[in-house]
């Protein structure tokens, strides 16, 4: 797996098969508000979707609805906002934030 950033530096490199993920701006800023674990722990939730053998990345995410293609990724109580690239094998990440306020922010 590997993460980037939408404007194509990459933080870590970990391999070069399978799925990605990358953070766009905003969800890069919106990353940034939370405390480290909470951080530490929305990371190792991405690594953990594309990274897992048995389950397709997008089976993770609920569809949000009137936003195709965007789905909800859930994270205790905080939420991505993202969409998957099949071609790319990449899971783009539009957002990030507590869920009581992420759905008013996006899009």
């Amino acid at each position: 797996m590997r993460r980037r950033l939408a404007s194509g530096s990459e933080p870590a490199a970990m391999s070069d098969v399978g799925w990605t993920w990358e953070l766009s701006e905003r969800a890069a800023d919106g990353l940034g508000t939370l405390d480290a674990e909470t951080q530490q722990r929305v990371l190792d939730k991405f690594d953990a979707v594309v990274s897992d053998e048995f389950r397709d990345p997008p089976d993770f995410a609920k569809p949000l609805t009137g936003t195709k293609p965007w789905r909800s990724l859930r994270v205790g109580n905080y939420r991505a906002i993202v969409r998957f690239d099949r071609e790319e094998m990449a899971m783009q990440v539009g957002a990030v934030g507590h869920r009581s306020s992420i759905y008013d922010e996006f899009p």
